[in-house]
């Protein structure tokens, strides 16, 4: 990274990448991303995609109130409009490592125990010999949380509240299974120590660090944490229909504390594709280096690194109560997209699924198969502790879905290989000497998987006869619920059902073979019964889960 003298000569180059980031205008392929981030329930989206040297920009939004409102578009031209920009706030804390190690002042292979002697009394020494290459990689073997948080609620909490105090308690007394590095596994509390670390060794806030040697060096107007007078540019949040208080992080801020605009973004963006002669110096280069393996793919200092080297895309996410975000780089073409969706259970993957297949795609043409010889490779694939992969037969084609999605046709295109050609996905079936179904390889986003196949039984019924999952289609409220009430929303894709609540966001129900209108979750003690009046028709909806939840249909429009 550029040294103080150099990063000050450089700030005029910085204010002009910010004066040039305003060109162009709305684009249409913008607004119909923004158009798909945002979905159908209320909030705004912001979208902004710096592409052959020109700027397109996007804002729309939606009020609350009836399904019937319709989305505004909004105009691009002055203040843009700020949302929490949640975990992306991680590339600019490995931004600030990559600083500090280009300039000599820490070096990947720290120690906890040694950035903190004096200051800590480890209960154990594998913690203390974690290393900040660890922490920034997420192989650290900390869980995603201190504390043994894991309930959404004390998560949130947690996220919300903790102080720098509570966090180094917690690092104190952490212990861990096994000497690190261990497989990534996402950690919000690595990423929030690394914050914590350099704040520690620079004698500044976190919030200073990136102020000064990112948004000043940069000219980023719009990226901040704090907002001051700004603060009535934050747009509202919701998650799903309600709305969703934002979220001011205080031991968090490295993992997930800034706000920030859609053009912001893409300015950051550019500059670390300026490489080291932009404005960030030899510490844009150091902050894209590969450091490790992440669920696929590689990862560089906390910024995910998918494709071959020739087809480079770094990008992060990110998501608080009431916000979603995505920024994406693609170094060979200059491309940087930023979406921004004040809506925690908005479809933004669904906007960024059709670039990422444009990115990498795999090809269409289908070839012939014999339907029996689809048989063996219906099963359930485990590719790591976090994602399971159950592949079905339906109507004599391949069937793929993971924990928490819904089933997803596949074409034939080889023996044994297959393709999703609009999610830019493909499997590869692996066999053993005998011919035996072994496991699988699934590439999708510039990223590969190895799954192996387990012995877990295939639930029968994965898919809903043509026409049906429409008869449960609706939205559910529950009778005298306390405070603002508890209400499902259901809806059909793909001949599946999917449902969320008041509290929770969309999840699959996969149908059970041996109740008629019995559909269970993922999670393994819930179950929703559909009940029908005389006529046949759907009337209600009972949840079991640690008891009964009976909730009414309501007439549409209610």
């Amino acid at each position: 990274m550029m040294r103080r003298a150099v990063a000050l000569a450089l700030l005029g180059l910085s204010l002009a990448w910010g004066a040039g980031a305003q060109s162009g205008g709305t684009g249409h392929g913008a607004l119909a991303m923004a158009h798909v981030a945002l979905g159908t329930d209320p909030g705004s989206a912001s979208v902004a995609h710096w592409r052959d040297g020109q700027m397109a920009h996007a804002v729309i939004r939606r009020l609350p109130g009836s399904d019937a409102n319709p989305v505004e578009t909004m105009a691009v031209e002055g203040a843009p409009p700020l949302f929490e920009v949640g975990s992306v706030s991680k590339v600019f804390t490995g931004l600030l490592l990559a600083q500090a190690v280009e300039r000599g002042e820490l070096s990947l292979d720290d120690t906890l125990g040694r950035l903190l002697r004096g200051k800590l009394a480890f209960v154990s020494p594998q913690v203390a010999a974690i290393t900040l290459r660890q922490l920034i990689t997420h192989s650290a073997c900390l869980p995603r949380q201190f504390g043994g948080v894991a309930n959404g609620r004390a998560v949130v909490a947690q996220l919300r509240k903790a102080d720098r105090v509570d966090l180094m308690a917690a690092l104190e007394k952490q212990t861990i299974a096994q000497a690190a590095p261990c497989t990534s596994a996402y950690s919000n509390y690595g990423l929030a120590v690394v914050g914590e670390l350099l704040s520690e060794h620079y004698g500044k806030s976190w919030t200073e660090l990136v102020h000064e040697r990112i948004v000043v060096p940069l000219g980023l107007r719009d990226t901040r944490q704090h907002l001051g007078d700004q603060a009535d540019r934050l747009v509202a949040g919701f998650a799903g229909r309600a709305p969703a208080a934002p979220w001011l992080m205080d031991a968090y801020s490295g993992a997930g504390g800034l706000r920030s605009s859609a053009q912001d973004l893409v300015r950051f963006g550019r500059a670390i594709l300026a490489g080291r002669n932009g404005p960030l110096g030899p510490a844009a280069e150091r902050l894209l280096t590969p450091l490790g393996r992440y669920q696929g793919h590689e990862i560089g200092y906390a910024i995910f690194i998918h494709g071959p080297p020739q087809r480079r895309t770094y990008s992060h996410s990110g998501l608080t109560g009431g916000y979603r975000a995505l920024l994406a780089l693609s170094p060979d073409n200059g491309e940087v997209l930023a979406a921004l969706v004040s809506n925690a259970q908005a479809p933004l993957s669904q906007m960024a699924q059709p670039w990422w297949a444009a990115r990498y795609p795999v090809s269409d043409k289908t070839v012939a198969v014999d339907a029996a010889s689809l048989a063996p490779l219906a099963g359930v694939y485990q590719a790591g502790a976090e994602l399971s992969l159950t592949v079905a037969l339906h109507e004599e084609r391949i069937f793929v879905r993971s924990r928490g999605g819904i089933f997803r046709a596949y074409l034939p295109v080889a023996r044994d290989t297959f393709t999703r050609p609009a999610g830019g996905a493909r499997i590869v079936f692996e066999r053993d000497a005998r011919g035996l179904v072994t496991g699988l390889s699934l590439e999708q986003a510039g990223a590969q998987l190895a799954a192996q196949r387990t012995r877990d039984p295939l639930p029968a019924g994965q898919i809903l006869p043509p026409g049906k999952a429409q008869q449960f289609v609706g939205r559910y409220a529950v009778a005298n619920a306390p405070g603002d009430g508890i209400a499902f929303d259901v809806r059909s894709e793909d001949g599946q059902l999917m449902i969320r609540s008041t509290a929770f966001g969309w999840e699959p129900v996969l149908p059970l073979a041996e109740r008629a209108d019995r559909f269970r979750y993922d999670a393994p003690d819930a179950q929703l019964q559909f009940e029908r009046d005389a006529d046949g028709r759907v009337v209600a909806l009972v949840l079991h889960q640690r008891g009964e939840l009976r909730a009414m249909r309501l007439a549409p429009g209610s």
